[in-house]
């Protein structure tokens, strides 16, 4: 009998080795390129935050540049650098307050108004953000200023006299310039009047010409000054002055006039004069001021004008050489228009006023040297004074050629729009001289250093 375990065949057991051996690599290969995916998406955004870093980075340089560095101490306190926004002249973007510095600490005192140019000063404060202004003894908080630009002083009114009456404030003071509020100071003030206008009077507050209304303030009587001022002032008149190294320009000029020609010799020994005896020599303004009475200058002021503008150069270096003033009255058609442009056209010494474009011509009507302007057609008279009004930035000073005048040339200058006229005449101007017939000295190479002194004295 058969074993029952012969007749069991054998099972015949299935080979799956190779076939869980391809399933496994199946899956090994997934596996790594999951792992690959992963790892290039990881590098991905890890260059990405790589560069983003960086963009900021950039950024952040970019817009700090030229602004103030911010940093933090240990105790994560934020520091500024102030004194990157600190520039010696600035500009108010609007009406900004100023503050006084009271025991270490700043308080508001008032305030200054939009589009205001200030001249700033560096003190240990502006490490803490606040900038002095020049010749105030107050700050402005660097946050309400930018970048200006720097216009050329003019100090004419230190010349002035006080007058022996001040302005007695409100308990605000307003100083103004040009009609508008430059700065709004919460405590009353005294001050020396220097000019008197319509409706302001000029103070000096701080070493700086302002003004305060009449209508805000009270006026008192006030010993302010013992200097002297003048009663009346000498207008000088000169023509050519040559240099008299060149002989054919000293040739030419004598040729030309002998009498109205001067050696650059001369005209140097009288400057020097003026200059040693600390003399004013003024401006056009000065002189309008003092005869509306609205300024007292020194006793010792003259008036120094140039007539024409032919051998002009050595004059205009000896002004410059003593810091002296002068009037250059040009004949327009002498120069060419942009040489000629601006009043700072030759020397900051020099301002220019009109002698006529080109009707500087005798032998035209009767009497004297027969000067065009008492009789000549009226539209033609007109049309050369516009053109030398406009080349001379609107000047409304004007100068009669050959001294002469009537009553038909001065109203063809006043209807030509100017304001004040000078001829001859060796007078002294005083307070309320006519202004179209302002009298001056000649002063020839003939005269004496004595005619000198007796004409300026």
């Amino acid at each position: 009998m058969k074993n029952k375990r012969d007749n069991l065949k054998p099972i015949k057991k299935k080979n799956n080795t190779k076939k869980n051996l391809k399933i496994k690599t199946n899956n090994l290969k997934k596996n790594k390129k999951k792992t690959k995916t992963k790892n290039t998406k990881f590098i991905i955004i890890g260059i990405s935050l790589i560069i983003v870093v960086l963009l900021l980075g950039l950024t952040t340089y970019s817009l700090q540049k030229n602004k103030p560095v911010i940093t933090r101490n240990e105790k994560k306190e934020i520091k500024i650098d102030y004194r990157n926004y600190f520039y010696n002249i600035v500009n108010t973007k609007n009406e900004k307050k100023l503050y006084e510095l009271k025991e270490d600490n700043f308080e508001e005192i008032g305030k200054v108004s939009m589009g205001i140019t200030l001249e700033l000063i560096e003190d240990e404060y502006v490490d803490k953000g606040y900038f002095k202004i020049k010749d105030l003894d107050y700050y402005i908080d660097y946050k309400d200023l930018e970048e200006g630009l720097k216009e050329e002083e003019n100090n004419f009114f230190k010349n002035y006299i006080p007058f022996n009456l001040s302005i007695k404030t409100n308990e605000v003071t307003n100083l103004y310039q040009d009609n508008s509020l430059v700065y709004s100071i919460n405590i009353p003030m005294e001050l020396p009047i220097l000019i008197k206008e319509e409706n302001f009077y000029g103070v000096m507050y701080k070493d700086k010409l302002f003004y305060v209304k009449k209508d805000e303030a009270t006026t008192i009587e006030q010993k302010n000054t013992d200097l002297k001022y003048t009663n009346g002032i000498a207008a000088l008149v000169y023509h050519a002055t040559y240099d008299s190294k060149n002989k054919e320009e000293k040739q030419k000029c004598l040729n030309n006039n002998a009498t109205i020609c001067l050696s650059d010799i001369q005209f140097d020994t009288q400057m020097k004069y003026l200059k040693d005896f600390n003399f004013y020599t003024a401006t056009m303004k000065d002189i309008e001021y003092f005869i509306d009475g609205k300024v007292q200058l020194p006793e010792r002021t003259v008036l120094i004008t140039i007539d024409d503008g032919y051998y002009f150069d050595a004059s205009a270096k000896i002004l410059e050489k003593y810091d002296l003033h002068a009037t250059l009255f040009l004949i327009g058609g002498l120069a060419e228009v942009p040489e000629w442009k601006t009043d700072s056209w030759y020397s900051k010494n020099v301002e220019l006023h009109s002698h006529t474009y080109l009707m500087h011509t005798p032998n035209v009507c009767s009497g004297g040297q027969g000067s065009i302007l008492k009789c000549g057609n009226k539209e033609e008279l007109l049309a050369d004074l516009k053109k030398s009004r406009e080349q001379l930035n609107g000047s409304t000073v004007f100068c009669y050629p050959f001294f002469e005048y009537n009553d038909y040339a001065i109203n063809v200058l006043k209807e030509a729009g100017f304001t004040m006229a000078f001829a001859g005449g060796r007078q002294k101007i005083k307070v309320g001289s006519n202004k179209m017939k302002l009298p001056r000295y000649g002063v020839i190479n003939t005269s004496t250093m004595e005619d000198f002194k007796r004409i300026i004295y």
